[in-house]
């Protein structure tokens, strides 16, 4: 599972973090304690779970960090928490707009975008045609675009 995950988790906490030895060290961290958690929690999909997961993971790091480092540099992790904030605000609007989709587009959303399946995989999953999947994508993108855009015009 570590070749299959790695480096995928390692980029979602570089986006975070910006730091590659915290990120291993995240990523690693994370690997441990992944049996653990895996008997808590019920995970019906581990790739998108284990983003969570580790975006929760980087989030919480940087929260607990931010007092001491604005000591001795107020500007850089100030930025980053605020980028963080922002990009998890974003994604929390992307997982709700996805949820407004027609059920089609959301699940040929969430199996092409997010499990990163080819057009021919979620075709033999949902039982649509290629092309059927190729349609519901591009609907449901156009339609996620504007979905998003009302949110940020009423947020």
């Amino acid at each position: 599972m570590w070749d299959r995950y790695a480096l995928l988790l390692y980029g979602v906490a570089m986006k975070y973090l910006k730091d590659s030895e915290r990120c291993k060290d995240l990523v690693t961290e994370l690997f441990v304690d992944l049996p653990a958690l895996l008997t808590k929690h019920h995970v019906e999909r581990l790739r998108p779970w284990l983003h969570s997961v580790v975006r929760n993971r980087c989030l919480m790091l940087l929260r607990s960090q931010r007092p001491s480092a604005e000591l001795h540099d107020s500007a850089a992790p100030e930025d980053t928490l605020d980028d963080a904030v922002l990009r998890e605000q974003d994604l929390q609007r992307l997982e709700q707009a996805i949820t407004q989709l027609n059920a089609e587009q959301a699940q040929c959303i969430r199996l092409f975008h997010l499990d990163q399946l080819s057009y021919q995989q979620c075709s033999e999953r949902t039982g649509f045609s290629v092309e059927q999947v190729r349609s519901h994508l591009q609907n449901g993108r156009r339609n996620l675009k504007l979905l998003l855009q009302r949110m940020r015009k009423t947020a």
